[in-house]
């Protein structure tokens, strides 16, 4: 597939998804992959015209008893007032212990084997809200997976347990376990 052609169906696919980015932190690879495994592309793949925007950087491969770090970004593009977003992950079982790492204090996790839900408060228009999670694998080699997934309401007393039921996009974070 050329490089033009990856562009263009990372972009599709980008759209698609709701304006949903799979990215690998550039530190730790040179290529970025974008919400499928086989699939590479740069950043520009990413400008899509939805109001809301996640991103998920992440390691390529880990060593077996190693750590993967994942940071999830959200940021409200268009969208005026005040936003709350619920952050969903789920790991696969490839992972040993799971640890929300940095976030700011608007930002209410809860971590239950094998999932991790945030409530993201107060996203206004041009805000950008930071979650780091860390997840340690375990001594099999293999590919472990964690699939991010968001939904954004204006409505303050919406349960996390409603909101969950209302994902539609979801990302999927392939690493190779080495």
């Amino acid at each position: 597939m050329s490089h033009l052609a990856q562009r263009l169906s990372a972009a599709t696919l980008v759209a698609a998804l709701g304006g949903t980015l799979l990215v690998q932190s550039p530190a730790q690879a040179t290529a970025l992959a974008v919400a499928a495994p086989a699939t590479a592309s740069t950043t520009a793949a990413a400008a899509a015209a939805a109001p809301f925007r996640y991103e998920v950087y992440f390691p390529k491969y880990v060593r077996r008893g190693g750590y993967l770090t994942y940071t999830v970004k959200v940021r409200n593009t268009k969208v005026s007032g005040q936003h709350y977003v619920a952050l969903v992950g789920s790991f696969s079982s490839h992972f040993r212990k799971i640890k929300v790492i940095r976030k700011p204090r608007s930002v209410k996790c809860s971590v239950d084997r094998p999932a991790v839900t945030c409530r993201i408060a107060s996203l206004d228009k041009g805000d950008t809200t930071t979650v780091t999670i860390r997840g340690w694998v375990g001594s099999h080699r293999g590919t472990a997976t964690a699939k991010f997934g968001a939904v954004v309401t204006d409505n303050p007393d919406a349960r996390l347990s409603e909101l969950k039921k209302h994902i539609r996009g979801s990302v999927k974070a392939r690493s190779r376990v080495l």
